[in-house]
C-alpha cells in the first residue's frame, strides 16, 4: 500500500524535509562565520568594528599519541618540552592512556600529564632567533637582527645565562644571544662569543 500525505509520498515528504534542513544549517553556518570574523567593542560610546584574532595562531592541536621525546606541548598554560612519555594497554572498558613528563623550556620546572592515546593537546608554537648583542642598559639588551633591525625589549635574564652575557660584555667580547619566544613569552636561552 502507498502511503500519502499531502504533498506526496512518505520519500517525498522526507526528502522536501531533509532539503528545508539542509538551507536552515547553510544559512547558520554562513551568519555564525560573520559573527566570528569580527568582534563588536564599545569605546567612547562608540562602536568599533575590530577584526577577531582568535588567539589560537600560538598553538596547534595534536594527537596524543603522536607526541615523542624532544616534542612541545602546554601543560598547565606553560610551553613545555616533553622529556618522556609513555603509553598504558587499553584496558577491558577504556582506551590507551599516555603518561607525559616535561619541561617548562625557559624555566626548567617539572610537569605531568595524562591524556587519553586518541585526545587532542595543544602543542605551542616555539621560534628560536639569534641576535647580535649591540649594548645592554639597565638589564635590558639591545640586540640587532641579521636582517639589520634592532629591538631593546628583553631583559637579561637572571640566571647563569644572563651572567656570561654580562660578563663577555663588559670585556668587550662581541656576543650572539639566541631568544626563545612561546606563548607571547621571549628569553634569552643561549649565548656565544662571535670570533
Amino acid at each position: 500500500r502507498q502511503w500519502s500525505c499531502s504533498s506526496g509520498s512518505y520519500a517525498e515528504y522526507g526528502k522536501q524535509w531533509y532539503q528545508r534542513r539542509v538551507r536552515e544549517f547553510q544559512t547558520f553556518q554562513h551568519y555564525f562565520k560573520r559573527i566570528n570574523l569580527s568582534l563588536v567593542t564599545m569605546s567612547n560610546d562608540d562602536f568599533e568594528v575590530e577584526e577577531q584574532d582568535s588567539g589560537a595562531k600560538e598553538y596547534e592541536f595534536v594527537q596524543t599519541s603522536t607526541l615523542k621525546k624532544g616534542s612541545y606541548i602546554i601543560i598547565k598554560e606553560q610551553p613545555c618540552r616533553v622529556e618522556s612519555i609513555s603509553t598504558s594497554k587499553p584496558g577491558k572498558h577504556g582506551s590507551a592512556k599516555c603518561a607525559i613528563v616535561a619541561k617548562n623550556i625557559f624555566n626548567g620546572s617539572r610537569h605531568d600529564e595524562i591524556s587519553q592515546a586518541h585526545a587532542t593537546v595543544k602543542c605551542p608554537k616555539v621560534a628560536r632567533v639569534l641576535y647580535t648583542l649591540l649594548n645592554i642598559d639597565d638589564d635590558y639588551m639591545e640586540l640587532m637582527h641579521d636582517n639589520g633591525s634592532t629591538r631593546s625589549d628583553i631583559k637579561c635574564p637572571p640566571n647563569d645565562v644572563g651572567e656570561k652575557i654580562k660578563e663577555g660584555f663588559e670585556n668587550g667580547a662581541q656576543m650572539a644571544v639566541t631568544v626563545l619566544s612561546s606563548l607571547g613569552i621571549e628569553e634569552a636561552i643561549e649565548t656565544k662569543e662571535i670570533d
